[in-house]
């Protein structure tokens, strides 16, 4: 599926060039991206291919090393504030604080937005992922997959216009896979753009209209999410 649109006000994401250097070693170099609005992307590579660090860079967390990106025709450098407010990341830093209670860090996370959430409203939000009978317990006891399921609902929460995913499919069981997956063909539907790094490459590929391989921190193929089946086989 190839992009015609240029003009990087018209795109969701655009990269140049892009590069981060850790030391001597480049985790990702002379990535060119252009992401449409409403478009789901999938990242795939193996475990230090530059997925992450791709997904960090977007989301203002590292300062790149060379090259340029713009998020919604905005430059991160100049409107570090407005970038950062029409996106989310969930990584694999789950950002909880033990000693709260599912229903203290949905409110923790609001309020961090500048917002308030009504406890009812809360309490809806728990029920999606399954959790609202345990919103007064403190996450700490939580299991890893009842811990992923409260970090994705800040996706929820927030109401981005460019969802970023690290690996959204691991730790959860396959109840807890099918509705992030419902989330991200819901966020399609509304004209959101998300761009998900899986190794779980069945379930990521049909949800995906473009896939990416990375290998080494460079692209090293790009296609349909059928075809990097082909590519690469079911899991990278």
């Amino acid at each position: 599926m190839s992009i015609r649109a240029t003009d990087s006000a018209t795109l969701a994401i655009q990269t140049r060039g892009l590069g981060k250097r850790f030391g001597r070693q480049w985790a990702l170099a002379h990535c060119d991206l252009q992401v449409r609005p409403g478009e789901v992307l999938l990242l795939a590579g193996a475990n230090g291919s530059g997925k992450t660090t791709l997904l960090r860079l977007i989301a203002g967390l590292y300062k790149p090393t060379q090259g340029s990106m713009t998020i919604y025709g905005m430059d991160p450098d100049q409107e570090k504030l407005a970038c950062r407010r029409t996106l989310t990341l969930v990584g694999h830093d789950n950002y909880l604080y033990s000693q709260l209670t599912a229903l203290e860090m949905l409110q923790v996370w609001t309020r961090l937005r500048g917002a308030e959430l009504e406890k009812a409203q809360a309490i809806e939000l728990l029920r999606e992922v399954d959790l609202h009978d345990r919103r007064d317990y403190p996450v700490g006891g939580f299991s890893a997959g009842m811990r992923k399921r409260l970090t994705l609902l800040r996706t929820r929460l927030e109401e981005p216009r460019l969802v970023l995913l690290d690996e959204p499919f691991s730790a959860l069981d396959a109840a807890g896979q099918n509705l992030i997956e419902d989330w991200i063909e819901g966020y399609r539907s509304a004209g959101k753009t998300v761009v998900l790094a899986s190794h779980n490459l069945p379930r990521s590929s049909r949800l995906c209209d473009r896939a990416f391989l990375l290998q080494e921190g460079q692209i090293l193929w790009q296609g349909t999410g059928e075809a990097i089946l082909d590519q690469v086989g079911t899991t990278v």
